[in-house]
């Protein structure tokens, strides 16, 4: 499931499954699981519906040269993305069979 980045790539999604670990007092912590870069959000969000599990998308520019939150997706398997202008979290259109 791994995709070759190009070198030349201006853009990468980093696409990142979110588990809980239980510290032995108790406590629920959230980390990061398998994860895979892409070069489109189309195959980040691929990468975590086939695995069916939470996780979150965020998108790397060389222009920036940051990296920033892009999408989320959720346990029940909805996704939400962040609109820039607003600052909020907006639900995201489920995908078609075929469109993924």
């Amino acid at each position: 499931m791994s995709t070759r980045i190009p070198r030349n790539a201006t853009k990468v999604f980093y696409a990142t499954e979110s588990t809980t670990r239980t510290k032995p007092d108790g406590e629920v912590i959230r980390c990061a699981g398998r994860e895979q870069r892409s070069t489109t959000f189309r195959e980040a969000r691929r990468f975590l519906d086939d695995l069916g599990v939470p996780g979150s998308v965020t998108v790397w520019t060389e222009r920036s040269n940051r990296t920033d939150a892009y999408a989320d997706r959720r346990a029940d398997g909805t996704w939400t993305a962040l609109d820039r202008l607003t600052g909020t979290w907006e639900p995201l259109p489920e995908t078609k069979e075929g469109q993924s």
